[in-house]
């Protein structure tokens, strides 16, 4: 249940066309990082909000993972518009499954995300500026 509820709250808040696949894969990655009771608590949360759709008359008793994606978007946007902790709540999941999406090298490619050459410049001017501590302080 819980990889199925996954990929739609995925194909949901990610843009169209995104691997909700890989996206599940690097949240499984981010989630193993867990301790235990917050993972069962991550996905409690997730089965929450998936059989909450339930109460949403749109969804006539289906759970959110049974929605088309027009009914699941409102559902999503009545839950976020609450203003209480139960949108908080979707708000952090949303936050952490949009950041897993932006993990993926597509996604960082099509923002223009190549922190490689910032990093190699700075790793060349700081060897530059403090190399001789750094080579002192290993001796």
């Amino acid at each position: 249940m819980a990889k199925r509820v996954l990929v739609r709250f995925t194909e949901i808040v990610c843009p169209p066309g995104a691997s909700a696949e890989r996206v599940l894969a690097e949240f499984e990655l981010l989630a193993a990082a867990l301790r235990p009771g917050a993972r069962w608590m991550l996905l409690a949360a997730f089965a929450a909000f998936d059989q909450g759709a339930r109460l949403y008359p749109a969804a006539r008793g289906r759970r959110f993972a049974r929605l088309d994606d027009q009914v699941a978007d409102a559902y999503l946007r009545k839950v976020l518009g609450r203003g209480d902790g139960v949108a908080e709540l979707v708000e952090r999941l949303k936050g952490m499954v949009v950041m897993c999406y932006y993990e993926l090298p597509e996604a960082k490619a099509a923002i223009g995300y190549a922190p490689e050459p910032y990093i190699a410049m700075v790793s060349r001017r700081r060897l530059e500026r403090y190399g001789d501590d750094i080579r002192a302080a290993e001796s």
